[in-house]
């Protein structure tokens, strides 16, 4: 599922960067704003990439989710992404100071011409949403993006759009032709050029700091020397379509025009795009899995697009893709910060008992400290590893590497992976990283404090004795007697420490059963001297963490916790004294510094599987008169 999304995302930014950006800075280096290069050019990029005249947060809204592009669109598309573009949404995110200093850098970039352009040509007759789609195979032709990429574009002011098309159509560069009722505008295409290359650097007083080497060409394969890329554009009655081709633009009419099946139509796209319970989106994106990956594959081949091939095959197999129906991807702003959320909607095929249980409780939380660095938990890890171990057996790659793996284990410790140490992991569990003044790592460099826990749950507390004892027995024997295994008290709490040469101060690991069935394990006996019999301060109670994680599903099936303001003081600590008056260093500490924290979760419903990933954003900051 994260791999679709992935690709998804990749494909359409890069198509959208790399090919309208790239040249719309171009042109307004070379030409005055009047010309006809530029009419053109700024309705190619401003339109698909929605540059603003002042601030990013002034120009983009949510206002839910607009379906009526979809009836443009073919009901089998495997891929749509929408852009809100109005105001008021947008206006929420630069109240974070991340999103204001991350505009404050982009809109010096940005050529004036082409803010001024998009202010007054633009901005007063386009709706409120964009979407951007790829168009699905049909019989034998090439997928390309020529052919298949098209833009829909929402109008709100008829007179304001024929002004500025008749502005343009002023410059004599476009063709005009009608296809079946509806005006199709073509602009006149130009020299050869190769398009996909990386875009010349605006010019700027930034660019002295920049050295010419610093932007190099990927490796990918050469793209074919080729006509400059054309622009289309398809005069709906509220609605533009923009592409690289009349290809594109034919099939949009033809969708629209002959009353076949739509995406409208289509019951899937309108269940995903539904978004609940986190607001009205900045952006959302609808994949139809199977036929995505299928498209894929074929717009790979695209010579014009120089992308490397590879084998989606090997990465997502067909049983992968038969579980999920659609996914319906978001990025909205929350009073606490930016939330992305992906739904996995399944199939009706699907065992749903293989779906991973929520955790109700998820008490193991209450054993990690409130100042804990970072932290994931979750229930069963035994389950899980056998779910993602058969994933990685699928693969020849990673199956000699688990063979490998297991081998080592047996070799050196005598213990089976799964049987002896992964089988009674079978109750709830977490991995985190906190701050502690004792442990092994403080032993090993002074003020390197930290210590790393493993909190597990088990039914078979037995086996995990059993486990233990053997290490133990191990590490004695492999040292020669140096390490030995004491046995000690805190707080009335019994813990076992593996000591080198008795001194508790040097200890490698400490473990303690703090009921009877949950086993903590540290990088040490300081480390652990902060865990039992329980942390003074729990993670659950703190208010960080609280407000990371309240907003997100509850019950779910674990966590993933990122405490950025502890975790960067750290850090911090190992960074040379030269650099801390580094004023890029400086810049990067504030930007970094606006993160509160990192968040995600996953939880599993009766018709999906859904996942939630929040970052916590400091607000702007006030300036100092």
């Amino acid at each position: 599922m994260k791999s679709l999304v992935r690709v998804g995302a990749i494909a359409t930014l890069n198509l959208l960067c790399c090919s309208s950006f790239a040249q719309a800075v171009d042109a307004t280096n070379k030409v005055e704003v009047q010309s006809n290069i530029y009419q053109t050019t700024v309705l190619k990029s401003t339109l698909a990439q929605n540059v603003t005249p002042g601030s990013l947060k002034n120009r983009l809204q949510s206002t839910g989710t607009n379906t009526e592009f979809a009836n443009f669109l073919p009901s089998d598309a495997p891929l749509v992404a929408m852009v809100d573009t109005s105001s008021a949404t947008w206006r929420k995110a630069g109240n974070f100071q991340l999103f204001q200093a991350a505009w404050n850098g982009i809109s010096f970039l940005i050529p004036p011409q082409i803010k001024n352009g998009y202010a007054t040509d633009i901005e007063p007759w386009l709706g409120e949403q964009i979407a951007f789609a790829f168009l699905p195979k049909r019989g034998s032709s090439q997928v390309t993006v020529d052919s298949n990429f098209v833009t829909l574009v929402p109008v709100k002011d008829e007179a304001g759009l024929q002004r500025f098309l008749n502005k343009l159509k002023a410059g004599g560069n476009l063709n005009q032709r009608q296809y079946k009722g509806i005006t199709i505008l073509e602009t006149k295409t130009g020299s050869p050029s190769q398009d996909n290359t990386i875009p010349p650097v605006p010019k700027s007083p930034i660019n002295k700091a920049i050295k010419s080497n610093i932007l190099k060409k990927p490796s990918f394969k050469k793209p074919q020397v080729r006509k400059q890329r054309s622009l289309a554009i398809g005069i709906f009655p509220g609605h533009l379509a923009i592409g690289y081709s009349n290809k594109s633009i034919e099939r949009v009419i033809n969708t629209n025009r002959e009353k076949s099946a739509t995406l409208a139509q289509n019951s899937q796209f309108q269940k995903t795009i539904r978004q609940p319970q986190t607001g009205k989106p900045l952006f959302a994106m609808y994949q139809d899995p199977a036929g995505y990956i299928d498209f894929v594959k074929e717009i790979i081949k695209d010579p014009s697009l120089g992308l490397p091939t590879f084998d989606l095959d090997s990465i997502l197999s067909s049983e992968q893709l038969k579980k999920y129906q659609s996914l319906g991807s978001f990025v909205t702003v929350q009073k606490e910060g930016i939330r992305f959320q992906v739904n996995a909607y399944l199939s009706p095929d699907f065992n749903r008992n293989n779906l991973a249980d929520n955790i109700k409780t998820q008490t193991i939380l209450s054993r990690m400290p409130a100042a804990t660095y970072s932290a994931i938990n979750g229930k069963n890890l035994n389950q899980r590893w056998q779910t993602i171990s058969k994933l990685l057996s699928s693969q020849k790659e990673f199956k000699d590497g688990l063979t490998t793996l297991r081998g080592l284990i047996r070799s050196n410790t005598g213990l089976d992976l799964e049987r002896d140490i992964i089988s009674w992991m079978d109750g709830e569990f977490a991995f985190f990283m906190y701050p502690t003044k004792g442990g092994f790592f403080q032993a090993m460099k002074q003020g390197l404090d930290m210590g790393i826990g493993l909190a597990v749950e088990t039914s078979n507390r037995a086996a995990a004795e059993n486990t233990l004892n053997k290490l133990g027995d191990l590490i004695a024997s492999v040292s020669k007697g140096e390490v030995k295994i004491a046995q000690k008290s805190i707080k009335n709490q019994a813990v076992t420490s593996w000591d080198v040469d008795g001194d508790s101060a040097k200890s490698l690991l400490a473990y303690s059963w703090v009921d009877n069935n949950t086993l903590i394990v540290t990088t040490g006996y300081g480390a652990i001297a902060d865990l039992v019999p329980q942390p003074y301060v729990a993670l659950s109670s703190a208010y960080n963490f609280n407000t990371a994680t309240s907003s997100l599903p509850s019950p779910n099936n674990g966590y993933f916790y990122m405490n950025m303001g502890s975790l960067l003081s750290w850090v911090y600590g190992f960074v040379p004294q030269q650099y801390t008056n580094n004023p890029y260093f400086n810049m990067f500490k504030q930007a970094i510094g606006s993160v509160y924290s990192i968040s995600a979760t996953t939880s599993s419903n009766v018709d999906r599987e859904q996942s939630d990933f929040l970052i916590v954003l400091a607000p702007v900051r006030k300036k100092i008169r």
